[in-house]
C-alpha cells in the first residue's frame, strides 16, 4: 500500500506483529476500507461546491473507525448529575457553540459550511459513542473533517463534563419543550410582579429595581438585537474611576443591566435607521465577591420577555442562547475578559 494511503488510514509504516486481537484486525480493516472510498469521493470533489450525502455519511463513518479500540475501554470519572451537566454546557458555549450552535444541532453559518458540515449533537449516530469515544474525538480530533483537537484547549475534566452534557441533549430537549408549554399557559392567565422573579440560588430580579432609569454604559448591536447597557451608580462612578483599565476590580454592589430588543428598520425616519422593536429580553450582572466567590465574583441572571402577554420569566436550556437556571449561566463567555473584572462593555465618551 502505497505511504500515503497509509497515513490517510492511519496504518502503520512498518509491518505489524504476527499476533493481533482478531478486533483490532477488523478494524484496521475497515479504517483501510473507508479510507479508501473517501479518497475515491474525494478526488475532484470541489470544496466549494455542498457535499453530497453520500460524501457526508462516509465522513461521519470515519468518525467511528478512527476512535482507538483503548478509547473505549475509558470510564467517565465523573457523576452523571445535574451539577456536572450544568458545568459540561458551559464547556459547551464558551468553546463548541460557535461551529455546532445554541442547539448543539450544527445549525450556524460556521458550521453548514464546514466539509464535511458540524455534526448535529442531538443525532443518534453522536449519540450512540460512549463517552469515552467522544472524549477521544473531543480532545484529538479527526482527521480529513472539521472537527480539530481540543487537548490544548479543553482539560481532561471538563471534557468529560462536556460528554456528560452531550449526552443530556436529548433529554434536555424534551424538558424544554414541555417547560416552554407550561409557562406559556401560565403566564397566558396571569398578570405578573416582574420582581417576584428569582434565579434558584441566584439572582432576584428586585434586586434591580429602579434599573430602567440606570445611566447608559453603552449600547450594542450584535445581529438581530439591539442592546442598551446600564449601569447603577456604583457601576458608573467605578468606571468614572478608571476600572478595569487601572487594573483594579469593581466593587462589591457595582450592577448593570443589559436590555435587549429586536431590532428593526424605521423606514419612514431619515436614513432608514435600525430601531429598537419588540423587547427581547433582560440580562443582569451582580458583583458580590463572596456571594458569588466560584464565579468570579459575579453573580449573572437572564430573563426573558414576552411581548404579547407582558410577562418576563426565567431563561432556559430551550432559549437562544441557552441559559442555566443558576447564578453562574453567564460565566463561561465572561471567563474570556477576566483580566478585565470579567466585564465585557467600556463606558462609552459622551
Amino acid at each position: 500500500m502505497p505511504e500515503l494511503m497509509r497515513d490517510i488510514v492511519g496504518l502503520p509504516r512498518v509491518g505489524s506483529p504476527s499476533k493481533r486481537n482478531h478486533s483490532a484486525l477488523l478494524k484496521h480493516t475497515l479504517t483501510l476500507g473507508v479510507g479508501v472510498l473517501l479518497v475515491m469521493f474525494l478526488v475532484g470533489c470541489s470544496a466549494a461546491t455542498q457535499p453530497g450525502a453520500g460524501e457526508t455519511g462516509l465522513a461521519n463513518a470515519a468518525k467511528d473507525v478512527t476512535i482507538p479500540l483503548e478509547a473505549g475501554k475509558m470510564k467517565n470519572p465523573l457523576p452523571e448529575s445535574d451539577e456536572i451537566v450544568s458545568q459540561g454546557q458551559e464547556v459547551f458555549l464558551g468553546e463548541c457553540v460557535q461551529c455546532h450552535g445554541a442547539e448543539a444541532r450544527g445549525d450556524t453559518t460556521v458550521g453548514r459550511n464546514m466539509t464535511p458540515p458540524a455534526m448535529d449533537l442531538t443525532s443518534a449516530h453522536v449519540q450512540h459513542w460512549s463517552d469515552a469515544e467522544l472524549f477521544w474525538i473531543i480532545q484529538n480530533g479527526v482527521r480529513l473533517t472539521g472537527m480539530p483537537a481540543w487537548k490544548s484547549t479543553i482539560s481532561a475534566n471538563d471534557t468529560w463534563k462536556l460528554t456528560r452534557y452531550i449526552h443530556s441533549l436529548p433529554k434536555a430537549g424534551a424538558a424544554s419543550a414541555s417547560m416552554a408549554g407550561s409557562t406559556q399557559a401560565q403566564t397566558a392567565t396571569s398578570s405578573q410582579d416582574k420582581y417576584s422573579l428569582k434565579i434558584p440560588n441566584g439572582l432576584a430580579f428586585s434586586e434591580f429595581r429602579g434599573y430602567e432609569g440606570w445611566s447608559v454604559i453603552a449600547i450594542s448591536h450584535n445581529g438581530g438585537a439591539l442592546a442598551a447597557i446600564l449601569g447603577n451608580p456604583e457601576m458608573i462612578d467605578a468606571f468614572k474611576a478608571g476600572i478595569p483599565g487601572n487594573g483594579k476590580s469593581f466593587p462589591d454592589g457595582a450592577k448593570m443591566a443589559k436590555v435587549h430588543w429586536t431590532a428593526k428598520v424605521d423606514s419612514t425616519e431619515p436614513g432608514a435607521p435600525t430601531v429598537p422593536g419588540p423587547q427581547h429580553d433582560v440580562d443582569f450582572m451582580l458583583k458580590d465577591s463572596k456571594r458569588f466567590a466560584d464565579s468570579g465574583g459575579w453573580g449573572y441572571g437572564a430573563f426573558e420577555y414576552d411581548a404579547a402577554s407582558g410577562t418576563f420569566r426565567l431563561a432556559n436550556l430551550g432559549d437562544k442562547p441557552p441559559q442555566g437556571n443558576d447564578a453562574k449561566c453567564g460565566v463561561a463567555c465572561h471567563t474570556s475578559v477576566k483580566n478585565k473584572d470579567y466585564v465585557f462593555t467600556s463606558y462609552g465618551h459622551r
